[in-house]
């Protein structure tokens, strides 16, 4: 069985709520892989495991999940990358908004993974091994319910975003804009027929998978070539996409009038999430993107 040390930020180690990370690891352990999980609830104070311990234990991967700049983090992987074998293996978060932050740790790695294919070229193009990861939707969370009656409503947890205050206005009640969490966000968007989403920074949004995962209908801004969103959903077949304030209110009354395309559009959706974009097709991914530097011998 390989061994891994699978290290990611984890603010609330009491609790036993369901987070990304959390459930990539379970995802993992059931590819065979014997995970080491390490948390740190400070990004200012990571302490990583010893040179010593990581060769007592014959921890051949070390995965790191963060998203942001830690200088304490970095330290801490260089001390590994000098002292063992390991492989180093960064997910580097929320990218594109995040590259700034990340060119440390993608120097650190053997390997380093982006939802973000502008990132991926970008740093495949100053010489480091990435990886285009796009996101996923975890269906331990993110499922059709069974039974749940969809109401014509549009629905998004995207707070006080562009465009949040034009829709409340325009649609009133039908429009529905609450934070949430966990399980929350599933009855969320199962209960609605379209799931609103404004990209900030012209990035894919891992709610576009997570919401197609419960067969809602997603309209979202279009977004620039280099993010490849089009070889993953195809617009107006598995996505609904709009260029500005006018051409969204159009999209949105047309699904609102023809509920059955909305449904329709949301299903061809939860199928290519269902066949590509789960937390089990990344982990064998993964492994695959792994077993590809073992061969290669890259150290």
């Amino acid at each position: 069985m390989t061994r891994w040390c699978f290290v990611h930020h984890d603010p609330g180690p009491e609790s036993g709520a369901w987070t990304l990370p959390r459930g990539f690891a379970a995802a993992l352990h059931q590819q065979g892989v014997h995970l080491w999980r390490v948390t740190f609830p400070d990004p200012a104070r990571v302490v990583l495991p010893s040179c010593e311990e990581i060769r007592q234990r014959g921890v051949e991967v070390l995965l790191v999940f963060y998203a942001g700049r830690s200088a304490s983090l970095e330290q801490e992987l260089l001390r590994l990358r000098l002292g063992t074998d390991v492989l180093i293996v960064n997910e580097l978060g929320d990218e594109p908004q995040t590259r700034a932050l990340n060119a440390v740790r993608v120097q650190l790695s053997h390997l380093c993974l982006t939802p973000d294919a502008g990132s991926a070229a970008h740093w495949q193009a100053l010489g480091a091994r990435c990886a285009w990861f796009t996101h996923w939707a975890d269906t331990a969370l993110f499922h059709r319910q069974p039974g749940v009656q969809r109401q014509r409503r549009i629905v998004t947890t995207m707070g006080r975003r562009r465009y949040a205050r034009l829709l409340r206005l325009v649609f009133g009640p039908a429009f529905v804009n609450r934070r949430c969490s966990g399980a929350e966000n599933t009855e969320l968007y199962n209960a609605g027929l379209i799931a609103f989403q404004y990209a900030r920074w012209g990035e894919l949004t891992r709610r576009v998978f997570e919401a197609a995962a419960c067969g809602c209908c997603v309209v979202t801004n279009r977004l620039p070539s280099d993010a490849r969103l089009d070889q993953l959903f195809p617009e107006g077949q598995a996505i609904v996409l709009y260029n500005h304030a006018w051409d969204l209110l159009r999209q949105l009354w047309a699904l609102l009038r023809h509920p059955a395309r909305a449904e329709a559009i949301g299903a061809r959706a939860q199928a290519i999430v269902e066949q590509g974009h789960t937390q089990h097709v990344r982990a064998q991914q993964l492994l695959a993107l792994v077993a590809e530097l073992k061969v290669e011998g890259l150290r």
